[in-house]
């Protein structure tokens, strides 16, 4: 079998190479543990960094993990200082108890203290070679992964607020040695590397190693798998977005249509498609599994949820709502200042506005509440009493987020549901006295649907 992707010797001239294919940056921070990947990465780029014409830098994270831990943060610190490059070092808190791992409880602190650092149009670069992919691709086939799986490790993709561009990727572990002994260039040894109870030193000493016995060049014919793979990866991704651009009704709300309801396969995708973008973490298989089989088995009236990773995932009337764990805030009970046009509610309700002169008419308390205690409330509107329940029901609004809801209250009367459902007779005497009834929530989905209860209830406020 003739192997069409041959890797490149690594010399700074190709890694210029291959940054100018990348998307532009405005500064390169370089991920830098001393270890001999990211060793040769940062001595070629800065070799190179008059002709990149942008700042270089680097990151070491301290994982505190490792007796040496300290001693290689030294090492980092000397290198950065001879080659005259700025060196950010950063501690993190890895947890050992999370039931994931601490390599991975690792890697998830590295990154999330990185992307902090992270500037708009600043670039982390990572030493992650041909092997790392190989190896990435053997993992996530172990564990079962699809399409998405077996294209591993993407060259380049948004990290907070800035970029992750991994520009190794066409380079051999062994190129990289090689650079680093012609230019006599030291490197750390992390013992844990060796461990074969970690799962990728498995893979990589003693799997691999048994299937060139057998396979010449299988970290070659693995790359040509993940190429393939990259191919309908993109295929996939562009009917994943063209679903989800004809049917997003708010970044946090997606319509699931009836050919979603007849393909599983779409749905998954689309679902997986869907997180990413709005950066929640990605669902497990059997959640999603789970959640496709609920909601293809529900009946009208039943409300299938499946939480993750601290979100959660709610079928309402054939629209699914993503939500964080952080419960949006009911509305609470407050009696409306005489002395003031507006009321604070809360961080997610916002506030609540009667602007205008008050003192004609209506002289009750105004009272603004939430449901409870109000299920059996009835509002007078077109000559019909209409119950709170049925305005919920019409106005499509999902049951958890009925408590957020604020009510307008004249004593005992309730005389508007939000700011745009509202009692005939309070609706003359907002009009005959210039008053202007407004809500202002700054939840999101709040937001929303009060939005679109002004377009489904215009007539109501003409």
């Amino acid at each position: 079998m003739s192997m069409s992707n041959q890797t490149l010797h690594f010399t700074a001239d190709h890694l210029l190479c291959t940054l100018q294919t990348f998307p532009t940056a405005n500064k390169y921070l370089v991920g830098y543990s001393g270890g001999a990947d990211s060793t040769a990465l940062l001595h070629a780029l800065s070799s190179i960094r008059a002709l990149l014409d942008v700042p270089i830098e680097a990151v070491h994270v301290n994982h505190g993990l490792h007796k040496d831990a300290d001693h290689w943060q030294t090492h980092c610190e000397r290198f950065c200082s001879k080659y005259k490059i700025i060196l950010h070092c950063l501690s993190v808190h890895v947890a050992t108890n999370t039931g994931k791992g601490t390599e991975a409880e690792a890697r998830k602190q590295r990154y999330r203290s990185i992307s902090e650092l992270l500037q708009p149009g600043e670039s982390l670069l990572t030493a992650h070679h041909a092997d790392d992919q190989a190896e990435t691709i053997l993992l996530n086939l172990m564990r079962g992964s699809g399409v998405d799986g077996l294209s591993a490790m993407p060259k380049f993709r948004n990290m907070g607020r800035g970029m992750l561009q991994r520009p190794l990727l066409e380079f051999r572990n062994q190129e990289l040695i090689t650079y680093l002994s012609c230019h006599g260039l030291d490197w750390i040894e992390d013992p844990s590397n060796q461990k074969p109870d970690h799962d990728r030193n498995f893979l990589r000493h003693e799997v691999i190693p048994l299937l060139e016995t057998h396979w010449p060049n299988v970290s070659k014919r693995l790359i040509l798998t993940n190429k393939a793979m990259r191919g309908a990866r993109a295929v996939l991704e562009k009917t994943a977005r063209d679903y989800l651009d004809n049917n997003l009704m708010h970044p946090l709300i997606m319509q699931v249509s009836e050919r979603a309801c007849k393909e599983p396969a779409l749905f998954n995708l689309v679902i997986r498609s869907w997180l990413n973008r709005s950066g929640a973490p990605p669902i497990t298989a059997n959640s999603l599994d789970s959640l496709v089989k609920q909601f293809l088995e529900s009946h009208p009236g039943q409300h299938p949820v499946i939480g993750w990773d601290g979100w959660q995932l709610r079928l309402f009337k054939d629209q699914l709502w993503l939500l964080d764990d952080s419960a949006i805030s009911p509305c609470p009970v407050i009696t409306f200042p005489d002395d003031s046009d507006e009321v604070e509610l809360n961080r997610d309700c916002g506030r609540f506005l009667l602007k205008g002169n008050r003192q004609t008419g209506y002289t009750g308390r105004i009272i603004v509440c939430n449901r409870q205690g109000n299920e059996g409330s009835k509002i007078k509107y077109r000559g019909l009493h209409r119950t709170l329940k049925n305005l919920f029901q019409s106005g499509s609004i999902p049951a958890w987020l009925r408590d957020s809801i604020p009510l307008c209250k004249i004593d005992d009367e309730l005389v508007a549901v939000g700011d745009w459902c509202i009692n005939e007779e309070f609706a003359t005497w907002l009009t005959e006295n210039g008053i202007s009834l407004r809500w202002r929530p700054q939840n999101p989905l709040l937001r929303y649907i009060r939005d679109r209860q002004h377009d489904g209830f215009d007539t109501i406020n003409s």
